[in-house]
Parts: C-alpha cells; sequence; structure tokens
C-alpha cells in the first residue's frame, strides 16, 4: 500500500493533490488544524469533487476515496504516518509552516530511527522561497545528527500550482462543506535538483531543473495575468474574472502586459524557456481565465492588494524584470494604477490600502507598499493612470 501525507485539507489539498494522489493508487492521510473538518473527512471516508473543464466546457464529477484525516493535536500519530510515507505534501499557506514544522520534525526523527529511505516534501505553496522556509524551520526542531541525516534523506521540493480552486460556494448548487470545484489543469511543476527520493509516479507532476524560471514564469504570466482581470473587472463592475474577456479595452491591458512580460522571461532564460511552450501556456491560460464554469469572483482574485502590490510579486515584480531587459511596462502600470484604485469594502487589506492613500497620499503609499520612487518613468505611469481610472468609460461595463 502506497501511502501520502497531506498537510492541510483546503482547497489545494483537497482540491489538487488529494486527486493526484487517488489517482496515482496512494492512501492519502491529511493532517488538518480544523477539527470538525478532519472528523467529517473520517466520517465519509470520501469526498465530492468537481472538475471544471475550460476546453469541453463540461463538468467532471469524482469521488475521491481511500482517505482518513489526523488533526494537527495528533502528535504522535502523524510522526508513526510521516515514517512511513511514501509521498508528503503541503497546502497550508506560508504563515502557517513554521507552525507545522515540528510535526514534520517528530516524523523526520522516527523515520532517522528506524532508517526509512529518502522522502520528499512537496511544498504547494504561493512562494519560491517556501521550501527553504519549511527546512529551516524543520532543522531548528532536530539534533544535529538527525539533520545531518535529514540533508541526504529529506527533499524539502518547491512547486508550482497553477490549477485554480475557487471558493465552493452554494452557487454551484451543492450543499456540501467537503463538497471542492476545481479547474481541471492537471500539471504540477517540481524542483528536479533539491528532490532526494524516488521521482514520484504520478501523473501530471514533472521535474524541472531551473525552478526559479518556472515560479517567475507562473507569477509574471498566471498571477499577473489574473490579478489584470480582478483588479480591473472590479473598477469596471464586473462579478466573475471571465467576464472581462468580452471588454476589448481590457482585454487589450490584459495582452499587452503579458506580452511585455513574455519579451522579459525570454531574454531573461533563454535556456529554460521556450518561445512555442510559453505561447502554448498563454493561450492555454486565456482559456482557463475565460472559462465561464469556474465563476470565480473578483473579490477573491483580488484580495490582498498590499501584498500583490509588494516589491517583489506579480505587479512590481513583474515592471521590474521588464525595466531590467529594456522593456517599459505601460501596460502593468495600467494593472497598478486599478490595484491602487481596489476600495472592496469587506477586503481588511484593501481597506488599509485605501486608508493610508487618504492619509498620507498615493505617490507616498505606491513609494511604502510597493518601493517605487513615484518621480520614476514607471511610477509617473503608475499614477497617471490611477487619476485616468477616475473617468466614467473606466467605471461602466461595456
Amino acid at each position: 500500500m502506497k501511502i501520502a501525507v497531506q498537510f492541510g485539507a483546503g482547497n489545494i489539498g483537497r482540491g489538487f493533490m488529494g486527486q493526484l494522489f487517488w489517482e496515482a493508487g496512494y492512501t492519502t492521510c491529511f493532517v488538518e488544524y480544523n477539527s470538525a473538518l478532519a472528523a467529517k473527512l473520517n466520517e465519509r471516508k470520501q469526498y465530492p469533487l468537481r472538475l471544471l473543464d475550460a476546453y469541453s466546457k463540461q463538468h467532471i464529477d469524482l469521488t475521491i476515496t481511500q482517505i482518513h484525516a489526523l488533526t494537527t493535536e495528533e502528535v504522535r500519530e502523524i510522526a508513526e504516518i510521516f515514517s512511513q510515507a511514501d509521498m508528503i505534501a503541503t497546502a497550508v499557506g506560508v504563515k502557517n509552516l513554521e507552525q507545522i514544522a515540528p510535526l514534520i520534525a517528530a516524523g523526520v526523527k522516527l523515520r532517522h530511527q528506524e532508517q526509512t529511505s529518502p522522502v520528499d516534501i512537496y511544498l504547494c505553496e504561493n512562494l519560491y522561497e517556501a521550501a527553504d522556509m519549511l527546512k529551516k524551520a524543520v532543522r531548528q526542531c532536530l539534533d544535529s545528527e538527525t539533520a545531518a541525516w535529514a540533508e541526504e534523506h529529506i527533499g524539502f521540493v518547491g512547486t508550482s500550482v497553477a490549477r485554480m480552486v475557487p471558493a465552493a460556494s452554494g452557487r454551484f448548487g451543492v450543499q456540501d462543506p467537503l463538497f471542492v470545484v476545481a479547474d481541471s489543469y492537471h500539471k504540477l511543476a517540481y524542483d528536479g535538483p533539491a528532490r532526494r527520493g524516488q521521482e514520484p509516479d504520478i501523473q501530471g507532476m514533472y521535474a524541472v531543473k531551473n525552478f526559479q524560471a518556472e515560479v517567475e514564469r507562473k507569477l509574471f504570466t498566471h498571477n499577473l495575468g489574473h490579478a489584470a482581470l480582478a483588479y480591473l473587472g472590479y473598477l469596471k463592475g464586473y462579478t466573475y474574472v471571465h467576464e472581462p474577456f468580452d471588454d476589448p479595452e481590457l482585454c487589450a491591458i490584459f495582452n499587452g502586459a503579458l506580452d511585455e512580460t513574455t519579451e522579459a522571461l525570454l531574454k531573461r532564460y533563454p535556456d529554460d524557456l521556450d518561445a512555442r511552450e510559453h505561447a502554448d501556456i498563454r493561450k492555454d491560460v486565456n482559456i482557463r481565465f475565460g472559462n465561464p464554469l469556474i465563476m470565480d469572483t473578483v473579490q477573491r482574485v483580488a484580495r490582498d492588494p498590499i501584498r500583490k502590490l509588494g516589491p517583489n510579486d506579480r505587479l512590481i515584480g513583474s515592471a521590474k524584470l521588464c525595466q531590467q531587459y529594456g522593456i517599459f511596462p505601460k501596460r502593468i502600470a495600467s494593472i497598478c494604477g486599478a490595484a491602487l484604485r481596489y476600495d472592496y469594502s469587506e477586503d481588511p487589506e484593501a481597506v488599509k490600502l485605501q486608508a493610508m492613500i487618504r492619509e498620507i497620499g498615493v505617490a507616498q503609499t505606491l513609494q511604502q507598499v510597493s518601493g517605487v520612487e513615484p518621480t520614476s518613468a514607471f511610477g509617473q505611469e503608475i499614477l497617471n493612470t490611477y487619476d485616468e481610472l477616475q473617468k466614467k468609460s473606466m467605471l461602466t461595463p461595456q
């Protein structure tokens, strides 16, 4: 029996990794902080997953079986199953990695004692440095001998998750706390050189030699494009991220921004990124983002604008990449201007951002949040767009 341990039974845990493990014949143990969710998984021993395929415009209903769950309070039991696991993954959110480090360390200690074969921990977290963060936190819980053993036998492997998993609200017509909805994207790139164990026997998982190139491609294509649709779509009153694809004005900004990053990415990674493959990825992104079945809200995709306007995140990071290769990020500046105007009252970070703008002005807010000099050409382009977005033509759906 092949065993997988999945830390986190949320959207990505159940909506992606659970499917991959199930299809590959694993028995999966979810490790979950939410005790009520863990109890429900143990009661049912299965959960429903609906895949919304952008190409066929059909949905596929699956029942994921061969599962059980442990709560994060069950430290000894977690260590025991960790010591037996063939595959391990996390999808807990970057801010929670330090909380699961002692649980992983307990499992590492037991694997060391039992001299179990090497195993890898695949981090499905939305941060390039996530694997290093968890590795460091786990090391701090180990003695020197076990830490040395873990260096050779425990891999901390970053992944690039591109599957979209929107909130499974009642709009999908299913009232079930375990119900998960996702798009049908089935690929998971991972950092090949970081692996210590065997290559995963899981369809869809594949190794890349230059993980940074893969992460930046996702951040500056997938994440940037999603942000464009969300922030610009919000200002025009759209509800879902697929709706701007029927708006020529917003499509021009969306495609223009990805043209800017495409040119920069191919210049930066000529040996790692293929132009034809990248063109295919962009086509796939357009089809999947434009999938009306997903019904992903602009508010969900736009949430936390302060982080997304950070110096190295999808917006400003994209612009920096472009400027490094002599490409002026005009369309990216338009998205940044829209993000600065994101004022959704139920998003605490949006409320905080607007409060900063009222208190110190948009120029100083841009400098503090994004590290962008307001008097620079790029800063001026953002501020000009910010002012232009007050015009009625950008606030009314066409």
